[in-house]
């Protein structure tokens, strides 16, 4: 289409609870703007945190570099800060939206209601949405074309990296839930011939 790319890691910083959907979001934007630059597409960026506009840039002028077009970077050129409210950062969001008319919108870290504001400005000009979050989930799901539901957001951004770290600990959160839930079906199964192993290991 010709048209740029935006991607938004949330109103959260680095250092705040929410930094893991912040991280998903940053992780999301470095592979994001890799592949934009390598076929000759802007991907730009906002943020609400200063540390978010340092890490945003580092991001984006190593994308840029791993695409063999470091030339292309320039400070404050792909990253805009808008201020740490939501709604002032919902506002300039916007305004961002409408000004460069993305083909394509990643939502991708920690919302609140400012998704509404910028999801529905995403709509009016045309643009494809992809979100993942775990807080504002029903927001972007209003939003969005395509959503991560919950933790699917760690999962993407592990994979579309393919950190064999990351995708580890995917894993081994999966495996861990499958035994849970093997122990609770086994434990019922056990309970009702009277056997109460399980329940006791458990200690209920």
């Amino acid at each position: 289409m010709g048209r740029p790319v935006l991607v938004t890691p949330g109103i959260s910083s680095i250092t705040a609870i929410q930094n893991a959907q912040t991280m998903a979001g940053l992780t999301m934007l470095g592979e994001v703007a890799q592949q934009a630059a390598s076929i000759g597409v802007t991907c730009t960026t906002n943020a609400s945190s200063e540390q978010i506009v340092l890490a945003s840039e580092a991001i984006v002028r190593n994308a840029l570099a791993r695409a063999g077009k470091a030339e292309l970077y320039a400070p404050g050129k792909y990253v805009r800060w808008f201020g740490a409210d939501q709604f002032s950062y919902a506002v300039g969001c916007t305004g961002q939206i409408l000004e460069e008319k993305p083909g394509l919108i990643v939502f991708m870290g920690y919302f609140l209601a400012d998704t509404m504001v910028t999801g529905e400005t995403g709509t009016r000009i045309g643009a494809m949405k992809v979100g993942g979050t775990l807080g504002s989930i029903a927001f972007l799901a209003m939003v969005c074309d395509y959503l991560l539901i919950g933790e699917e957001m760690f999962a993407a951004s592990a994979a579309i990296t393919e950190d064999k770290f990351a995708v580890g600990t995917i894993a081994s959160q999966d495996w861990l839930k499958l035994i849970i839930l093997a122990l609770g079906i086994l434990g019922v199964l056990l309970w009702t011939i009277g056997d109460k192993t399980i329940y006791n290991l458990l200690g209920m």
